[in-house]
């Protein structure tokens, strides 16, 4: 069974996440379908638009903490950038539908978007920290990036961010109904100058996003130390037993 939904509207492509009972968690089988429709996207010549999205309650809460690798660097670096990479670097329009709560790596594949809709009430939860780990999959990055400084307590506290909160950054557009939204804006965008629009935000990524396969390697390395760490182990025993962890910063 698919864990993808996708929905092929001439040059615009919806791509739902598909795991609703689990809040869209990226297990190892959800990435990896993903990855590759990506792939099959960014290399049809007739797609212009892509709009990401999640199924029921959730964008996406990020890492199905189930399938995660021992090794979080290999894990990182083997399939979360690579859907990273797939979204930000590439020469099509990427627009994320954000519905509900969005979390962890969800956040980070939501914000790489090229434009973000998100419904009224959604949240943006930080809870990385919840289980020893720093924000990944160039969370960091792209949000100092889009934010500036707004942000940084919740970048290294965790915590929740509103979408009213970030609207008011302009790093969000609100909308009663993010889907059809995105669906309108993307026809536009396909049926406009699309040549422009695609050299646009190659200057965006020469602005903002330079550097980043650098930082990921920053970032994944840093992320695989915490790993081995008591309070990472203690995080995820505390997460599986639905109980408060007891970290003691080792």
């Amino acid at each position: 069974m698919s864990l993808l939904q996708i929905r092929d509207q001439g040059q615009v492509s919806l791509i739902s996440l598909s795991r609703p009972d689990k809040l869209n968690a990226l297990s190892l089988e959800l990435r990896s379908e993903l990855l590759s429709s990506l792939r099959r996207f960014n290399s049809d010549p007739n797609k212009r638009v892509a709009i990401l999205t999640g199924e029921g309650k959730a964008f996406s809460v990020g890492a199905d903490l189930g399938s995660i690798s021992p090794d979080l660097t290999e894990d990182l670096r083997s399939s979360f950038y690579p859907i990273l990479r797939e979204i930000r670097f590439s020469s099509k329009i990427f627009i994320s539908a954000v519905n509900g709560v969005t979390a962890g790596a969800g956040i980070s594949l939501a914000l790489a978007c090229d434009v973000r809709i998100a419904s009224r009430g959604s949240r943006f939860v930080m809870a990385f920290h919840n289980i020893g780990l720093a924000p990944d999959t160039g969370l960091t990055l792209i949000l100092a990036r889009l934010g500036g400084t707004r942000f940084l307590d919740r970048l290294l506290l965790g915590g929740e961010i509103s979408a009213e909160e970030l609207e008011r950054d302009g790093i969000v557009k609100l909308s009663d109904d993010p889907v059809s939204e995105a669906l309108k804006l993307g026809e536009q965008i396909a049926s406009g100058p699309f040549r422009s629009y695609v050299a646009s935000k190659k200057l965006i990524n020469r602005a903002l996003y330079h550097d980043l396969d650098e930082y990921l390697e920053y970032e994944s390395a840093m992320q695989g130390y915490l790993g081995t760490t008591q309070d990472f182990k203690e995080g995820v025993k505390a997460f599986l037993e639905k109980r408060k962890p007891s970290f003691r910063g080792e």
